[in-house]
């Protein structure tokens, strides 16, 4: 099958490494998945909503609306949809959002996308938040507001291909933030945020060995995937609890339990695209 049209992103590379069924159903085949109508369906899909109205109340403060407008705002949109939840994870991002964020003088990119050619494909990344510090060279950082239930290990974050994907591209096709000067990768630093647990964000510096490194193992997982004739299932059942294309697969008719999501299965890794829909849906 061509994959002439495919743009890889950090959410189709970790489809092809979580399970190359996935991959191949989703992005060649494109195949509808089966409607869930189970009442943990009904609660991840409030927690999407909950995911686009907080990313959205974030977004507008970065633009520079006012904090008081976005607190009453917040308190509305909770009365109307039935998400109490919401005016806490609002208060944790004003009390422990990343403190670079109050920089003077720093020049904010937020929802910007970025996208650099690589072994012949092109890669994309779109980020939540690019903040461009005071200095020379600018320091750079990546801000990615996470709203799942859940705070992942350390571990299970540095082992996520959104953390090679983000840092790589800033670093290849960033000049544009940076007077058209070639960014340096030491100066790049991502850090995940997590609304329920605002006060342990995920910091990962960069470095310009860690790009050579990235830069090898992205063409070659790319590589991999346009030369790739076979898609099997992957060997992890518990995943496949949390897939949609599951029937597909014989691997079972009803989705896992939300609330047993661990920190090696999270969210994000639903083919449900929370990515697409949680973080960034207006």
């Amino acid at each position: 099958m061509a994959l002439t049209a495919i743009q890889f992103t950090q959410s189709n590379l970790q489809d092809f490494v979580t399970c190359r069924r996935r991959f191949e159903l989703r992005y060649l085949r494109h195949l509808n998945w089966p409607a869930v109508e189970s009442a943990p369906i009904h609660e991840a899909e409030r927690r999407m909503q909950l995911g686009s109205d907080f990313h959205r109340l974030i977004h507008q403060h970065v633009l520079g609306l006012p904090e008081l407008d976005l607190t009453a705002t917040a308190q509305q949109i909770a009365n109307l949809t039935g998400s109490p939840e919401l005016p806490t994870l609002w208060q944790n991002y004003l009390t422990h959002r990343p403190p670079e964020l109050d920089t003077e003088a720093a020049r904010f990119y937020p929802e910007l996308t970025l996208s650099t050619m690589l072994a012949g494909q092109r890669l994309t990344a779109k980020f939540d938040l690019v903040v461009a510090l005071p200095g020379d060279p600018a320091p750079l950082l990546i801000v990615d507001w996470k709203t799942a239930p859940k705070r992942p290990t350390s571990d299970t974050l540095r082992r996520r291909i959104q953390s090679r994907v983000y840092p790589f591209v800033l670093a290849r096709a960033g000049a544009v933030l940076n007077d058209g000067r070639p960014i340096d990768p030491d100066q790049i630093t991502m850090i995940y945020w997590f609304s329920g647990a605002p006060d342990q964000p995920e910091q990962i510096l960069y470095s310009q060995a860690q790009y050579n490194q990235d830069r090898q193992f992205l063409s070659e997982l790319i590589d991999t995937i346009t030369s790739a004739t076979d898609f099997p299932l992957t060997d992890d059942h518990k995943a496949c609890r949390y897939c949609v294309y599951r029937s597909y697969c014989d691997r079972g008719q009803e989705a896992g339990p939300l609330d047993d999501l661990d920190d090696d299965l999270q969210a994000d890794d639903l083919t449900l695209d929370w990515e697409q829909i949680a973080e960034i849906a207006y």
